[in-house]
């Protein structure tokens, strides 16, 4: 069975010792030490580097596309994905009597499904709920703060995930959450694809208030960059050097724990100086 599509908890064959839990992305990774079960990780992707204890953790492959003759090697009871993308890679470890937790994140209510989920397959149930409440605690704040804004009001936001090609998020992305919940309005909410490519011409018809550059390795150049584009030069977030480019990506785009204080860093730079009246 793939645990995570039905409501059954994995298997317990871990009365009288600790599981062995095999993680399959770095957002379920920080999850597992959040909720007090990094010693008992026994295997994680090659890309997951946090907290810096899970760097000392074998590695059983990519994102998503782990090696499943490592991971029988390992013998774990459970194996928590999040979105594999070789549906047989479960039927192999079911058949093999190894537990699969596959979740899906999408938005914050997701990511909280997720987390519960994971709590029950790793016996943290308390940990999880207690998670859960501070998440939800830390957004329900910054949602009361920004209640009373009216939507003209508040930023609108273009978020540049990736510039060959021009990529940024859409409406069905976690990230086009994010940004509503720090206070801002998504340019390309009405996008249907969670992460389009599009043309520079449609930032200049949307004239963003504020650019997010999602991109590693570009702080404090994102500005003089695309300033250099045609026509960008006249965006109000250009002439205005609303550029935020300091926000690790890992708050922006790992759907995990530290999620919130990308919430609460990209809230924090929206409000520096909030727009007066444009639209």
């Amino acid at each position: 069975m793939i645990f995570g599509c039905s409501r059954d908890a994995p298997p317990d064959r871990t009365i009288g010792r600790k599981p062995r839990i095999v993680s399959l992305a770095p957002s379920v990774t920080e999850i597992l030490f959040v909720l007090g079960k990094g010693d008992s990780l026994i295997g994680v992707t090659d890309h997951c580097d946090y907290p810096p204890e899970a760097n000392r953790i074998e590695r059983v492959g990519g994102f998503g596309t782990p090696s499943v003759e490592r991971l029988l090697t390992l013998t774990p009871d459970v194996v928590i994905a999040a979105g594999l993308e070789r549906s047989e890679v479960a039927d192999v470890l079911r058949r093999a009597g190894i537990g699969v937790l596959d979740v899906r994140i999408g938005n914050f209510h997701e990511l909280f499904d997720a987390i519960r989920q994971i709590g029950e397959a790793v016996d943290a149930h308390e940990k999880a709920k207690d998670l859960i409440t501070r998440m939800q605690g830390e957004l329900k704040a910054l949602a009361t703060r920004d209640s009373a804004t009216r939507p003209e009001q508040r930023p609108h936001v273009f978020v540049e995930i990736g510039s060959h090609p021009l990529m940024t998020a859409g409406g069905g992305s976690f990230l086009d959450d994010l940004v509503t919940r720090a206070g801002g309005v998504n340019v390309a909410h009405s996008v249907s694809q969670a992460y389009p490519v599009i043309s520079p011409e449609k930032v200049v018809e949307w004239n963003p208030d504020v650019i997010v550059v999602a991109e590693m390795g570009r702080a404090g150049l994102a500005a003089t960059e695309l300033s250099h584009r045609i026509g960008w030069a006249d965006i109000s977030a250009v002439k205005n050097r609303r550029i935020i480019d300091d926000i690790h990506p890992d708050l922006l785009f790992r759907p995990g724990p530290r999620l919130v204080e990308g919430v609460k860093a990209l809230s924090a730079r929206l409000h520096d100086s909030p727009p007066q009246g444009k639209r």
